[in-house]
């Protein structure tokens, strides 16, 4: 391998001090040392701030003022100087060999790669999140991908209408809708720290919580108004809605539900705005952003 290029640990941070102190730890000790860090942290009011000051002078600490989601990743991206960067979320980190193995991924001679998807281990539930993902995925999991500055320069950063969840769907479409591949690494993996739970989460499941269940609605009717043709977007975006539906029927998500389909008739000219449509096989290969009626995260497997 070529000498070792840098790279950028962007970290998003909110209100989850303990569980960055670990993450921040763990990067540190990577068997890969060209790195810089930067944590982004979202007004967390917990000390995560004085922390990373204190215990982690050589991060570059951005401190936002309010909570903008997923948006603060796109404040690490326009500050980093990595030829890659590796965005981690405040609970999850890297295993001692997750960057070198990256980076060779990146060093094997595919020019198109963009994005090297790490698989992502889930220690509050002991399975993988990237279970089923194929060799060429769909999406990545955001808290842990290697994305290469080529990428950023040439399809920009996330999409800052999604305040949380599918940005890595929307972000995986327009990479591959600029020639840009996509790989599952088949053994570099990250851990998904969820055992500590900072922020007062009890033992309800964080994958069927009525907070997930708004932000998936809103983000997903965002991806299918702006990257499909009309005819697909009018008949998924009903079938979103009836499959949303039914999960509120059974989980008693009305007030969700119904902030939700305010909030995306509300910003509808504004989500409209900034339609890109796909072209027409990436559009198939997301099979036109067709859903299951059936939520399986809430109804079972079949």
């Amino acid at each position: 391998m070529r000498s070792e290029p840098l790279v950028t640990v962007n970290i998003l941070s909110f209100n989850r001090k303990e569980e960055l102190r670990i993450t921040l730890t763990k990067v540190f000790e990577q068997d890969y040392k060209n790195i810089e860090v930067i944590v982004v942290d979202n007004a967390s009011e917990d000390g995560t701030q004085r922390m990373v000051q204190s215990e982690f002078p050589a991060v570059k600490l951005i401190q936002l003022k309010k909570n903008i989601g997923i948006a603060g990743w796109n404040k690490g991206f326009e500050a980093a100087k990595g030829e890659y960067v590796l965005v981690l979320d405040d609970d999850s980190y890297p295993e001692k060999e997750t960057i070198c193995d990256g980076v060779k991924a990146f060093n094997e001679g595919n020019k198109k790669l963009g994005i090297v998807a790490f698989k992502i281990y889930n220690n509050r539930y002991n399975f993988y999140e990237t279970e089923g993902f194929t060799k060429k995925p769909r999406f990545f999991v955001g808290c842990g991908a290697m994305i290469s500055k080529n990428v950023l320069n040439h399809v920009g950063f996330f999409n800052s209408q999604y305040f949380i969840y599918y940005h890595e769907l929307d972000y995986s479409a327009r990479c591959y809708d600029n020639d840009y591949d996509i790989i599952l690494h088949s053994t570099a993996q990250v851990i998904h720290n969820q055992t500590l739970k900072s922020r007062g989460e009890n033992n309800t499941n964080p994958f069927q919580s009525g907070y997930r269940y708004k932000y998936y609605f809103l983000s997903y009717s965002i991806f299918l108004i702006q990257n499909f043709n009309l005819n697909y977007t009018s008949i998924y975006l009903i079938k979103w809605w009836c499959n949303r539906l039914l999960v509120c029927i059974k989980m008693n998500y009305w007030v969700e539900f119904f902030q939700s389909s305010l909030l995306v008739l509300k910003e509808m000219k504004k989500i409209r705005g900034k339609k890109k449509i796909l072209k027409p096989a990436i559009q198939k290969y997301y099979d036109y952003g067709n859903i299951e009626l059936f939520d399986r995260n809430y109804f079972g497997k079949k």
